[in-house]
């Protein structure tokens, strides 16, 4: 097994684990490389997650996905971008389904990427005043998103607003 997959693992496990981090199994991880991405399957929990827990897929295929304009009917949509997630799959016949949040994980430009739902911030993201105590805490170290129906569109909208700070500071976020 390669080296970063079995981190990828243990990062998965760790915060997996963690009900201060997890709740009722949620999120996903991924780890990336020059020609693919490794990333939790729909239905594998992260805090039992092993290497049959990951779906490996094209980025090259991924990127056909950030170029296409999709239907504006939101469930023809979504069936066709799920269409062509599959079609990134590299081993299809292991019946994986990668995560609807595929593209959104191909965009971040670092290696790893854990994309979780903790109690605490999730409190603070429902809150009236969300955009401006996340810049009182974070600053320019963080993106803040409003919230955005998942799947697609937040890949789209994550993708637009990374491009703009980018632009603005030279690199992207971390949070």
């Amino acid at each position: 097994m390669e080296k970063n997959i079995q981190a990828l693992i243990e990062i998965s496990r760790f915060y997996g684990g963690d009900n201060e981090f997890v709740i009722a199994g949620g999120g996903n991880t991924s780890y990336k490389n020059e020609s693919y991405i490794w990333i939790k399957a729909s239905g594998h929990p992260l805090a039992t997650i092993n290497e049959e827990g990951f779906v490996k897929l094209e980025r090259s295929r991924l990127h056909e996905i950030a170029k296409k304009t999709y239907s504006e009917d939101v469930l023809l949509r979504e069936q066709e971008v799920k269409k062509d997630l599959l079609n990134g799959v590299l081993n299809p016949e292991l019946n994986l389904r990668p995560s609807v949040e595929t593209s959104l994980h191909e965009i971040i430009d670092f290696p790893f990427v854990v994309h979780l739902h903790p109690t605490l911030v999730n409190s603070l993201l429902c809150g009236n005043h969300s955009r401006r105590i996340s810049e009182e805490l974070f600053g320019n170290k963080a993106l803040y998103v409003p919230y955005t129906d998942p799947g697609y569109i937040l890949f789209k909208e994550v993708e637009a607003q990374l491009a703009a700070y980018v632009q603005k500071y030279g690199s992207q976020p971390a949070i």
